[in-house]
């Protein structure tokens, strides 16, 4: 162990002690974050001041450099998140951070490789380009506003002169607006290309332009589907094989099958089933509707009444699993679990299947070392919110009709007040920037 730092270490009080190195695990984001914040703060005092006792002269360099270094490690963790984006589609890429600081340089390949991976950056690097070629000009290495004299002992800044607070403030505000931007932008396709919906040559909302573009699928023997194949592949620049890869995708895909008129079925429970479970799970709360407009009370802890309540409780749930203990295995706990859960977590469609088969897996575990899924089963079904949450699944997996028929059944119009929202598509709506 080496011997504590008399300078840099920690001490009381607490609050005051800045968690780094292995105590914090900062990501360049983080870094940027500071020098942003640093930068930020001069510039607000230093206008507020008025430059009466904080001069614009000596508070420029701090500044400037602080924004200029913000902007590299911002760069820097954009090339970080892209080249764990490309890796789903098979691409290397190789950037060596610590050793680049020119800001022409990390910019370049940032665009160049991030336009390469997927159209949606080009409007986004549009927005952010103009600045940050602004500050690469003025301090491309990041020794302009660190030093005034240059390794070739040439005076910095000298075709600049002055340089404007209010102005500089302006603009580095709007540059960290659209690197945020930039940043989700890399967050979102990380998620978005997880789910697999892709190939090599298609993007995800690219193959649902497609999906939209095609006829039902038993339309497809006839002259129509041949030429809006022939036009698809020729917007796209697609060979067989890779509209071939596009139609797999659209056919297996919950949002997409329906577009072809080939909707997908529910996993592990059929419709008939799902609305048998529904008719009972009404009969045991025929005051659903009132509760739902009763206000919250919170219940009032009593340990002499625990007991009573366990053993009221059972005798109506065991009257319940026998209405369903011939009829649920795996598969079907599988698939109401799936159900309520999807709902919950919100989810790409694709996480429908993978949800799927994690329950199933459960569902023959607990099969494996007991002798029914009865406590699996009525947990769901003791869930106040089980009917909301199908609907909502049904809904986000293009299963309109079956949801319509529930809701029409059991008079729920107007019951929910998220369901607008669901049959517009807007508890699913992806952001702009993703153009589906």
């Amino acid at each position: 162990m080496t011997n504590k730092n008399p300078t840099f270490h920690g001490a009381e009080p607490s609050w005051a002690n800045a968690c780094v190195g292995n105590n914090g695990q900062p990501s360049y984001v983080e870094y940027s974050e500071g020098f942003s914040k640093a930068a930020n703060i001069l510039i607000d005092l230093v206008i507020k001041d008025r430059s009466i006792h904080l001069s614009v002269d000596e508070f420029v360099y701090p500044v400037c450099f602080n924004m200029r270094h913000s902007v590299e490690l911002r760069l820097k963790g954009a090339i970080d998140e892209l080249i764990e984006i490309a890796k789903f589609k098979n691409i290397n890429i190789q950037f060596n951070s610590s050793g680049s600081h020119d800001i022409n340089i990390i910019w370049s390949f940032f665009k160049t490789q991030s336009e390469n991976i997927d159209k949606r950056y080009i409007a986004a690097n549009q927005k952010a380009e103009t600045t940050i070629l602004d500050i690469a000009e003025v301090d491309p290495t990041g020794q302009t506003f660190r030093y005034p004299i240059s390794n070739d002992s040439q005076k910095h800044l000298t075709d600049i002169s002055v340089i404007n607070f209010i102005l500089l403030k302006e603009k580095f505000n709007e540059l960290e607006k659209d690197l945020d931007s930039l940043h989700k932008l890399n967050r979102w396709l990380h998620s978005e290309y997880n789910q697999g919906s892709f190939t090599e040559k298609l993007s995800r909302p690219e193959i649902f332009k497609i999906a939209k573009a095609l006829p039902r699928v038993e339309k497809w023997r006839d002259a129509e589907f041949t030429t809006i194949k022939d036009h698809i592949k020729a917007e796209y620049r697609l060979g067989s094989r890779d509209f071939s890869k596009a139609v797999d995708i659209i056919k297996k895909h919950y949002n997409l099958a329906p577009l072809i008129n080939a909707p997908l079925p529910l996993r592990g429970i059929s419709e008939e089933k799902l609305l048998h479970f529904i008719d009972i799970w009404f009969k045991e709360n025929p005051d659903f509707r009132k509760d739902r407009d009763k206000p919250y009370t919170e219940m009032k802890f009593d340990r002499t009444s625990m007991l009573a309540r366990l053993i009221a409780r059972s005798a109506p749930q065991n009257q319940t699993w026998d209405l369903f203990n011939t009829e649920v295995d795996a598969e079907y706990l599988a698939g109401i679990e799936t159900l309520f859960y999807f709902a919950r977590d919100r989810e790409f469609v694709e996480y429908y299947d993978r949800l799927y088969e994690s329950q199933l897996a459960q569902a023959n575990s607990t099969l494996a070392h007991n002798a029914n899924l009865k406590d699996d089963f009525m947990h769901i079904f003791s869930k106040s919110n089980a009917i909301d949450n199908f609907l909502i699944s049904l809904f986000a997996l293009h299963h309109i009709g079956l949801a319509e028929r529930i809701i029409g059944t059991y008079g729920l119009e107007g019951a929910f007040k998220w369901l607008d929202d669901a049959r517009s598509g807007r508890l699913f709506s992806y952001p702009d920037f993703a153009s589906y």
